[in-house]
């Protein structure tokens, strides 16, 4: 009969919920006391807090207004903008006052307070005194008397010494009663009223509100001495002075009245008392208001502030008496698992790692519970059965393994195989390009030899005849020049075509020397192309297809030029098999150019093109779509090969119209090992 299944499972459930359910309790409390917290919290800042920081920020930009206007008055005009800028900060700082808040009316009137206060500034202050119009009025009496004052006191005490030095030297006494005293008297008062003109203006800088009128007085004065002045004084010298004078009097009589005209003394005074009145009005309301709601928001958030630390104290007691649950919680946990669970877990992890280190005659306690560590334990004891059969296979395995290493030898072998035939394909291509090159010596010299032949056999049978007719005594002048221009002809076509073989000999020379040796010089990239195409020639002599080279006549290259034309070759191959199949017509272009230190050689076609899916697998070896049709399948690899490897450059492919081979080389190619070492 089977017991009933003690899961354990339930009883840790049974645990969990206990646990759960002391988790919820103390989270419910949590959220409650939360809940208050963010209630009061809420209100400290959404409220309380923006209101007592922002009715000082207030109160800070009023006084900063007030300020602003006490320094204006001192002349400092950028106060104006600064007043404007503090009165925006304000009414920002009670835009950021929640409507909410039970003070809100208080502060609106404060706000109208401070609106009239900046109306009545503007109208009674701003608008009324101008620092500008006080320094210009400043600069233009410091010009008066420095350019016309002084001027006219300095001329003016020149004539006086000189009348005072004048008296006494005529011997005429009545000359010296009617000129020379009175004459002393009027520059002694012009002197002094000049003296006075210039006073009164200053006194009227400084507001003295009779200044001006005793500046017109002391004009008058002046105008009435210099009257008396003129007619005493009639001798040239004196009339030029006398004539200065006057001009000066009256620079400084208009200055003075343009002073007066643009410059408002009691202006000053009516925007200091306008100042007085607000700062002693306006100002002081505003103040003490803002003052008040800032103590009323002060005092609110000290009252939630200290609600705040009630109910953190309350959670810190519940905090307290869940953290002690919570332990009693977890220790009987731990003391209920460690003997339910950790110590069965234990045995099972020994026996794992006994399994796992290879031992197998082990047993295994049982508990005598009904659970699933009970459950673990029988499927242990099965594992400990299989691995002892696991270890029979492994031993199977090993002879299958060394089976496995005789085949990858004897793989390795027949790698090394094909990498010999390999080899031996690409030592065939390059044979075939050197009987191309053999094939092309011997269809172009073969043209120049045989007009060569023909020149010779024409001139024997001509100089047969000429002998016959010689032996004869029938030879006439006429047949003498006939003979002498036929033999010059015969000769120079003779002459021209022998030359023109040797040249092509030299020429496929040298392009053989190249291709057979693989060395290293220096070459011109033109000439040793057109020496590789006019090895090609033949093959297209009969077609329609075109094949050309153009570029700079002047550029030269440290490189492999044997290499360079098994690359055109085998290029020039790859269009004729596959970019002109089944067509006769076509262009064949060779273009190249310096770009920096790096020749550029586009080797393009208009053939049929390759399909955009095999443009990727082009220069793989043994990729051919003419496999057994004429194609190897390495003649792109070795391209390939050459360009990247030994001379040190990068290929490119692409086919839009017809297929465009981008080479790019340096103008000196990297040393070779071979050349390294030796």
């Amino acid at each position: 009969m089977s017991t009933k299944k003690q899961s354990i499972a339930t009883r840790i459930n049974i645990l969990l919920a206990v646990v759960s359910l002391v988790i919820i309790t103390f989270s419910t409390t949590v959220i409650y006391l939360s809940s208050k917290i963010s209630s009061a919290t809420e209100r400290v800042a959404n409220n309380d807090l923006p209101e007592a920081l922002n009715t000082l920020a207030m109160l800070e930009e009023l006084g900063d207004m007030n300020s602003n206007l006490l320094e204006y008055l001192l002349g400092e005009e950028e106060e104006q903008q600064e007043y404007f800028g503090n009165f925006d900060e304000f009414i920002r700082f009670h835009a950021l006052i929640p409507n909410t808040t039970k003070d809100y009316n208080t502060l609106e009137q404060v706000v109208r307070l401070v609106e009239g206060h900046k109306k009545q500034a503007i109208s009674q202050v701003f608008e009324i005194y101008h620092p500008e119009n006080e320094r210009r009025a400043t600069k233009q009496i410091n010009d008066l008397i420095i350019n016309v004052g002084k001027p006219l006191e300095a001329l003016l005490d020149e004539m006086k010494e000189e009348e005072i030095a004048d008296v006494g030297s005529g011997d005429d006494p009545t000359d010296i009663i009617n000129d020379d005293l009175p004459g002393v008297q009027y520059y002694l008062e012009l002197v002094d009223e000049a003296g006075d003109m210039l006073a009164d203006l200053d006194r009227f800088v400084l507001d003295d509100t009779g200044a001006k009128r005793s500046f017109y007085e002391n004009a008058l004065q002046f105008e009435s001495y210099f009257a008396r002045l003129k007619p005493l004084e009639q001798k040239p010298q004196e009339l030029i002075r006398i004539n200065e004078i006057e001009r000066l009097f009256f620079e400084l009589k208009n200055g003075g009245t343009e002073i007066f005209r643009v410059y408002q003394t009691n202006s000053k005074d009516m925007a200091t008392k306008a100042i007085d009145n607000l700062e002693h009005q306006t100002f002081s309301v505003a103040e003490d208001l803002l003052d008040k709601l800032s103590n009323n928001a002060r005092a609110e958030v000290q009252t939630s502030m200290t609600d705040l630390g009630g109910i953190s104290q309350e959670i810190s007691l519940v905090l307290f008496f869940a953290t002690c649950l919570l332990v009693m919680l977890v220790v009987t946990v731990i003391f209920y698992t460690r003997r339910t669970i950790f110590t069965p877990l234990t045995q099972i992890t020994t026996a794992i790692d006994k399994l796992r280190k290879g031992e197998r005659n082990f047993e295994l306690t049982d508990y005598g519970r009904n659970d699933e560590l009970t459950d673990v334990l029988t499927s242990l004891k099965e594992f400990q059965l299989e691995l002892m059969e696991l270890d029979q296979l492994r031993l199977n395995e090993q002879k299958i393994k060394q089976e496995l290493l005789i085949e990858r030898d004897n793989a390795n072998q027949s790698l090394n195989q094909l990498k010999d035939t390999q080899s031996k394909l690409i030592a065939t291509e390059k044979m075939a390009s050197l009987g191309t090159l053999v094939a092309g010596v011997a269809h172009e010299v073969n043209t120049p030899l045989g007009v060569g032949v023909t020149m010779s056999s024409a001139l024997a049978s001509n100089l047969k005849q000429f002998l016959s007719k010689v032996k004869t005594g029938v030879l006439s002048r006429q047949n003498l020049d006939s003979f002498e221009k036929e033999s010059e002809q015969s000769l120079d076509l003779l002459e021209s075509s022998l030359q023109h073989a040797a040249e092509l000999i030299h020429s496929f020379k040298q392009v053989a020397v190249d291709q057979t040796s693989s060395k290293r010089r220096e070459f011109n990239l033109l000439e040793t192309l057109n020496e590789i195409v006019s090895t090609l020639h033949h093959k297209i002599k009969r077609t329609g297809i075109s094949l050309s080279v153009d570029g700079p006549e002047n550029i030269k290259l440290d490189s492999f030029p044997g290499p360079l034309g098994q690359v055109i070759t085998n290029l020039f191959n790859n269009a004729i098999l596959h970019g002109f199949d089944n067509r006769s017509d076509g262009e064949i272009h060779i273009r190249f150019n310096l770009v920096g230190n790096e020749v550029r050689i586009l080797f393009a076609d208009n053939g049929v093109g390759v399909p955009e899916e095999n443009i990727k697998k082009l220069f793989d070896p043994f990729y051919t779509t003419k496999l057994g049709k004429g194609g190897s399948g390495l003649g792109l690899n070795i391209v390939h090969n050459i360009v990247c490897d030994l001379m040190g450059g990068s290929i490119h492919v692409e086919s839009r119209i017809g297929t465009t081979f981008d080479i790019k080389l340096p103008l000196i190619a990297p040393a070779q090992k071979e050349e390294t070492n030796g």
